[in-house]
């Protein structure tokens, strides 16, 4: 009876542990008068901050676009910088059109928190930038567009 009386008496003494949810998919969309975006981001079970995978469609909506921007594919290939934690979530995306030899690139950075660490949705801000490149050149060229909208972004397990 005494050692019944102590297992007891040890589990109640003990903190309840629960295991941590990790986040293993990330869903980020925004639609305004200029783009319509989603993205979405797989993260490693083992280390929750190594993407496995990222990919989503886009379509720039302003007629000074070029027709290659009108609707693309995002893959993990167009991805820059990405940074998540317990509270931001940041992506940074440049793409060519054409690819094989780019006159243009679209770059598309967000910046997105969340009010609490049990959250499960970011929002936030991204900024959208066109640009006509210089001949020969991936790096500078004349900007045809900036826009700046709002964006969202929802934990998935």
């Amino acid at each position: 009876m005494a050692r019944k009386t102590i297992v007891i008496a040890l589990l109640l003494l003990c903190p309840t542990v629960t295991p941590a949810a990790a986040i293993e998919r990330i869903y980020c969309a925004t639609s305004d008068s200029v783009i319509d975006m989603s993205l979405e981001s797989g993260f490693s079970s083992k280390d929750q901050e190594k993407l496995v995978h990222f990919r989503g469609m886009a379509g720039v909506k302003d007629k000074a676009t070029p027709s290659g921007f009108r609707r693309f594919q995002i893959r993990s290939d167009m991805l820059r910088q990405y940074w998540i934690d317990e509270r931001d979530l940041r992506f940074s995306i440049h793409a060519f059109a054409p690819e094989r030899e780019p006159l243009y690139r679209v770059s598309v950075a967000m910046i997105t928190d969340r009010g609490s660490t049990t959250a499960k949705r970011f929002t936030g801000r991204y900024d959208l930038k066109v640009v006509k490149l210089k001949m020969g050149s991936a790096v500078g060229g004349e900007q045809i567009l900036s826009h700046e909208g709002d964006i969202f972004c929802d934990i998935k397990r």
